[in-house]
């Protein structure tokens, strides 16, 4: 089991299913919202006193960071998978760098891009049968 959990979240080779792509995104998003509440409670303490504003957001920045250096690893692996199963180059992923800056240039929220890039990925059937980065996940249930 442990060797299932390694490859789906910590490798880069084979392909997974829409239905797999959302599990593991879900799964992710889920615990990167409980690594931040953890890491939030465990940096900024409990005080009664007031706190000058630049001091509370500074150290409110720092949990989110440590949650998303944790799951972005598994969260490209994911992804990738994800790119070969629709017979595409896990490669494309550095793409996903323009997207910062393209969301500046249009005026869009790069969170907003993000989202209709997970979306269009989740509902795009992959390639049917076997290719050049592995086995169809679906092929014992397709006929």
């Amino acid at each position: 089991m442990f060797s299932v959990f390694a490859w789906y979240f910590l490798s880069l080779r084979g392909r997974v299913s829409r239905q797999e792509f959302r599990l593991g995104c879900l799964g992710l998003l889920i615990l990167n919202a409980l690594l931040v509440r953890i890491v939030y409670r465990i940096t900024v303490p409990p005080v009664t006193f007031y706190y000058g504003r630049y001091e509370v957001d500074h150290l409110l920045r720092w949990p989110v960071l440590v949650a998303l250096v944790i799951v972005i690893w598994p969260l490209i692996a994911v992804f990738v998978k994800r790119l070969h199963d629709l017979n595409v180059s896990g490669w494309w992923m550095l793409a996903a760098l323009a997207i910062p800056p393209l969301s500046k240039a249009i005026n869009i929220n790069t969170w907003n891009i993000f989202l209709l890039i997970v979306v269009r990925l989740s509902f795009i059937p992959g390639a049917a049968g076997s290719n050049r980065f592995g086995h169809d996940p679906l092929a014992h249930t397709r006929h």
